[in-house]
């Protein structure tokens, strides 16, 4: 077994966060326990065959490893076929194939430490966020976890309840601000209730986060530890904006990490590399043996790996997770995207395969390294 296999898992319990997002929590047998164990903000890859499709996607833990629990925080899309698969189907009992942890977007906490973490998220981007505010809370006590998070109203808050109790339970140690860009209007009953915008009674923050919002939270809440640390997760136009800031305002890249939340299909709208040589064989090494294909026009390597029922590891086909990572041993590579890898990686001959096209005639990719 590596930790690109997958291992059944039952469904331990479904809790409903908001009415289009449910946390699943997994019940881990002890023979896998080592498998399961996990940083936080990492992500699982789970697997399922809806309508005679085999459909694989990544979705971020939001438990904390302090729990000794495991559950992803999944919001429904709209005419997304796993999110409602998740919402609709699963049940306490229902097995699941999920594959070990994996991800880059990690706190790694040490009970001496006395830094201020920085937490930017919009929409589900809250989702490893919150198990990064709850592991530094509990086991760096000196730590200070300052979190602004964006909704679209009040209802669509993720985790609501759950951060008030810890704002009161971490007085000092956690501060909270939530913006709304679409505030629940309150309207008055009868005739002429219909004909009107209603009141706004949200006294918060009103917009998506973006430059002013960010300076304003920035300049209130100066950093005042041995270090300042930067996670951000979301949309990437709300990446962009706070990464942007962020290094105008002096920040180190090395101390800004970021998870962006993006689709198959958004990527595919994006762009394609047109270096890209039609036509070229890829030679790859994966679970232990070495495969050759060659690539039809347009062909990304993991497509074609998939074609010929390869079975290399990957997830989310959006170049938004690591999962699919292999390094270039031979050739040329060109990427449409890279989300997941950082650029020492890159220099270092790293691709996402489900992005990659060669631009040599032949291509050698090793996913074991």
């Amino acid at each position: 077994m590596n930790d690109t296999d997958f291992f059944t898992l039952p469904v331990k319990e479904i809790v409903t966060e908001t009415p289009d997002t449910v946390t699943v929590k997994f019940t881990v047998p002890s023979e896998h326990a080592d498998n399961f164990e996990y940083t936080a903000g990492q992500y699982l890859t789970l697997r399922f065959v809806i309508d005679g499709q085999d459909v694989r996607r990544a979705y971020s833990m939001s438990s904390s490893p302090l729990d000794n629990e495991l559950a992803v925080t999944v919001k429904r899309v709209k005419g997304g076929l796993v999110s409602n698969h998740i919402a609709d189907e699963l049940e306490p009992g229902s097995p699941v194939s999920v594959m070990p942890p994996q991800g880059r977007f990690v706190a790694k906490t040490d009970g001496g430490n006395r830094h201020d973490y920085y937490l930017f998220g919009a929409g589900s981007g809250i989702t490893p966020l919150m198990s990064i505010l709850r592991t530094v809370l509990e086991d760096e006590p000196k730590s200070h976890v300052y979190l602004l998070y964006g909704s679209r109203d009040e209802n669509s808050i993720i985790f609501k309840r759950q951060l008030v109790e810890l704002e009161e339970r971490y007085t000092g140690q956690l501060t909270v601000r939530h913006t709304l860009s679409q505030p629940v209007r309150q309207k008055k009953g009868g005739i002429s209730g219909f004909f009107t915008r209603g009141k706004v009674n949200w006294t918060g923050d009103k917009g998506r986060i973006d430059e002013s919002k960010l300076y304003d939270f920035l300049d209130q809440h100066p950093s005042t530890a041995e270090r300042a640390l930067y996670y951000v997760c979301g949309p990437g136009s709300m990446i962009d904006a706070t990464e942007a800031v962020l290094l105008g305002r002096g920040v180190a890249k090395d101390n800004i990490h970021t998870e962006r939340f993006v689709s198959a299909h958004d990527v595919k709208q994006a762009p394609k590399s047109s270096d890209a040589l039609e036509g070229a064989t890829v030679k790859a090494k994966v679970g232990g043996k070495e495969v050759s294909v060659q690539l039809k026009p347009g062909q990304s390597i993991l497509d074609g790996l998939l074609e010929a029922k390869v079975d290399p590891p990957y997830s989310c086909l959006a170049g938004a997770c690591s999962t699919c990572a292999a390094k270039v041993i031979k050739g040329g590579v060109k990427m449409d995207v890279c989300y997941a890898l950082d650029d020492d990686e890159v220099a270092e001959g790293m691709v996402l395969t489900c992005q990659s096209h060669p631009t040599t005639p032949e291509v050698e990719v090793d996913f074991e390294l």
